[in-house]
């Protein structure tokens, strides 16, 4: 493990929640696949049957009982069918949207979103009666509702399409060294604007049971450009500044740290030892050279 002042960006972290999000949701997708199948199926099956008694005068009461049981649902088992199969055929893009959201891509969500209450009302729009559409379109709406909230709640940790929207907790490409040599610009460049020395010494970290228990001492300075005599002159620092840690090129750990003091001691408890330390991971402050 070793303290750096890093010049890439840290990758970010999938949060806890929406990965139990997207794993429910692979499940259910595949449990909506196969359920939708069998019943499309069936409805295939109902849907000959009713032929069959159609042609067959010997066989009116069936026939009967099946036109009995197609009014009460409101449409034929042939109608029924075809429902049936676009739901089926709705889950391949709303899985592609789940897939988007696991990699944090905003995308997903809007391509999920309106294709789950689509596949959910879908009855009601395709001319289900009361007991075949609204009924089960009331309670199938439950769910989807419900997991369309709660991945609208993750939105801000995924990423857009647009460089300019990022999540939270990251800043987008790894920049190239020279895009770290522009932050770090010499003090005539930043009149009017703070700048700031930062790092990381006495780095430790020591396992206590399951976890490791890493500390360090951060040394943090702020500078700005007087007005009248153009020279630097350092400040009382009262700013955040993020503390991230990586493990095997991942990220492990992201914060932000209020620092009052020019030298700060933390401690912080991971439950897995990290390779780098970094901090300012993101280069977001512009540092004196």
């Amino acid at each position: 493990m070793e303290p750096v002042k890093t010049d890439s960006t840290l990758p970010a972290k999938r949060p806890t929640f929406l990965t139990v999000l997207c794993i429910l949701s692979f499940v259910g997708i595949g449990l909506s696949i196969v359920l939708l199948l069998i019943a499309y199926l069936g409805f295939l099956a109902a849907a000959s049957l009713a032929d069959t008694l159609n042609a067959a005068a010997t066989a009116n009461g069936l026939k009967n009982a099946v036109d009995a049981t197609a009014d009460a649902v409101g449409v034929s088992p042939g109608t029924m069918a075809w429902v049936t199969l676009i739901q089926l055929l709705l889950n391949l893009p709303i899985l592609a949207g789940v897939i988007l959201m696991w990699k944090r891509k905003k995308l997903g969500y809007f391509i999920y979103a309106p294709l789950e209450i689509i596949q959910a009302v879908l009855p009601i729009i395709m001319g289900f009666g009361f007991v075949g559409g609204m009924g089960m379109t009331i309670i199938g709406l439950l769910f989807p509702v419900a997991f369309v909230v709660m991945y609208g709640l993750n939105l801000k940790h995924m990423q857009g399409t647009k460089a300019s929207e990022k999540p939270a907790d990251a800043k987008g490409p790894v920049p190239p060294a020279a895009q770290k040599q522009a932050a770090a610009v010499s003090t005539p460049a930043l009149k009017g604007g703070p700048f700031y020395e930062v790092r990381l010494s006495n780095v430790s970290c020591t396992p206590v049971g399951a976890t490791f228990k890493v500390g360090m001492t951060v040394t943090a300075k702020k500078f700005v450009i007087d007005s009248k005599t153009g020279k630097e002159k350092e400040e009382t620092i009262n700013d955040e500044i993020q503390i991230g840690m990586v493990k095997n090129g991942k990220e492990i750990y992201l914060k932000a740290y209020r620092f009052t003091k020019t030298v700060t001691a933390l401690s912080l408890t991971l439950d897995q030892k990290p390779d780098k330390i970094g901090v300012d991971p993101y280069n977001k402050l512009a540092e004196k050279v």
